[in-house]
């Protein structure tokens, strides 16, 4: 019986003794997650206090608040200002890159020098859309087309060069030497005034109908091209009946890389860069 109850005692001293480990652990698990839990309040704190942000919880429960309480047209129109606060803020941000426009009316900066890559028969090319570029005529000649590049980036003496050559075929046709300038920049951009200065313009032809004309329109090339540009980021950047807007004639052949987002937005709202970069203030 002694022995018996020997056991017995000294089986509840180890109970005893796991259940008190096994509490003083827990203690000790839930006092480092307190530790940290306050050390990480801390460390955001102080990330706050030293970015100079200032979070009221209060305030943006008001905001909210007061938003559900509009009406729905009221809710769709702040919706709308967002959207277009965002817009252009993103505009404003690239400015002088992707969106930068340059026409007639504005010029391209002397000292912009864009990143070049080489895109074949002695072309260049941005290289943020040569690859968006390179997969567009793959998918094009796979649809059944025969894209031809013909044109890329320009330097200022070669823009110089083929607006004089305009000029003298516009004279030879019967044109006022002193108007001849006018009428031959409606279809070749004075110099600092193209989008081939760019780097993120391409002038594409039909193997078939090489021709820069109205015709090339209906080429298979152009109507795939056309109907698919924007998902590569590429607009057709002078459509049919946008002269008085863009400055220069209809060019189904000229594309301009703008990106994805963008090239689906002007395109699918079927209005000019120009208008788009207006709408944004």
């Amino acid at each position: 019986m002694k022995t018996e109850k020997r056991k017995t005692n000294i089986f509840l001293i180890v109970s005893i003794a796991v259940l008190f480990l096994g509490i003083a652990s827990c203690a000790a698990f839930s006092l480092k997650m307190y530790a940290d839990a306050v050390r990480v309040n801390d460390e955001l704190s102080e990330m706050i206090r030293q970015s100079g942000m200032e979070i009221s919880m209060r305030s943006v429960a008001e905001e909210q608040r007061l938003f559900r309480e509009k009406s729905a047209e009221e809710r769709q129109q702040l919706e709308r200002d967002y959207r277009l606060s965002l817009k252009r803020i993103f505009l404003e941000n690239n400015r002088h890159e992707l969106m930068t426009l340059v026409n007639p009316w504005n010029s391209i900066s002397p000292e912009y020098v864009p990143h070049l890559v080489n895109i074949g028969d002695g072309m260049v090319i941005d290289e943020r859309c040569a690859g968006a570029l390179e997969k567009m005529l793959t998918d094009c000649r796979k649809a059944g087309g025969f894209p031809v590049p013909i044109s890329a980036y320009r330097t200022q003496e070669y823009q110089q060069e083929l607006f004089d050559n305009k000029v003298e075929r516009v004279i030879a046709g019967g044109t006022d030497p002193q108007l001849a300038p006018e009428k031959a920049a409606q279809s070749v951009a004075f110099p600092g005034t193209s989008e081939h200065q760019l780097g993120l313009a391409i002038d594409i032809v039909d193997e078939i109908y090489p021709e820069l004309d109205y015709q090339q329109q209906w080429t298979g090339t152009q109507q795939w091209l056309i109907s698919h540009c924007t998902d590569y980021g590429f607009i057709l950047r002078y459509p049919d009946g946008t002269g008085d807007k863009t400055g220069i004639i209809f060019e189904p052949w000229h594309y301009r890389y703008v990106g994805k987002a963008a090239a689906e937005e002007i395109t699918g709202l079927g209005i000019t860069l120009e208008e788009y970069l207006l709408s944004a203030g």
